[in-house]
């Protein structure tokens, strides 16, 4: 009798088990997803239409990765597993600063790397980024190298550092995500006087 008892416990147990183990579980917040966006309404500049390629873009190591970073202090990195790049952050940047270029310069052919060996370009951006993040004040900070070829005479036109603090307005990552975008808005404007140089020195 007490045997069965004890099997009919062992049995109402392992039933209610699942129950129990659900009920000790941490339900994880859902992760969100970001992406850079191009400036929207630019003050167009006179340029001859000409073919640019934007890339490739090299990250620093911390960078590249899907999780967003932030700077606990001048020396102390934070990420975060819950707010995420939708894609590679290189890629994005790429595609950000070609269609910024190609609204602030109005020509069309802004190509964003890779492009196809066999097209002729006239002017080549590369770009190799050190710093993009914000934190730990208030500001987006991008720091980067830019190099720009003149690829019809093959040579180098110029290297340049460019660092850009932008203001974030909000507490949360999307207000971060915004003040980056900016960051790249002047980063572009940099890049498209840059060309413009080049063109008028020919």
């Amino acid at each position: 009798m007490s045997y069965d008892r004890s099997m009919k416990t062992r049995i109402v147990f392992l039933l209610l088990l699942p129950v129990l183990l659900l009920g000790c579980t941490t339900v994880s917040p859902p992760a969100r997803f970001y992406m850079l966006s191009p400036l929207a309404q630019p003050q167009a500049m006179r340029v001859p239409e000409m073919l640019v390629g934007v890339g490739p873009v090299k990250l620093a190591d911390y960078l590249d990765r899907n999780q967003l970073v932030s700077r606990t202090s001048e020396v102390g990195l934070k990420l975060d597993e819950f707010n995420r790049w939708a894609g590679g952050l290189d890629r994005n940047i790429t595609q950000v600063v070609a269609e910024n270029l190609s609204r602030l310069m109005t020509i069309d052919g802004v190509l964003a790397y890779p492009w196809s060996s066999a097209i002729e370009l006239d002017y080549q951006i590369m770009l190799d980024i050190s710093r993009f993040d914000a934190g730990p004040g208030d500001e987006a900070i991008l720091a980067v190298q830019w190099q720009l070829f003149d690829q019809r005479r093959r040579r180098l036109v110029e290297v340049q550092r460019g660092h850009f603090q932008v203001e974030v307005r909000g507490a949360d990552q999307q207000a971060v995500v915004r003040a980056q975008s900016e960051a790249l808005v002047q980063l572009s404007e940099a890049l498209a006087q840059a060309i413009e140089s080049a063109v008028s020195g020919e």
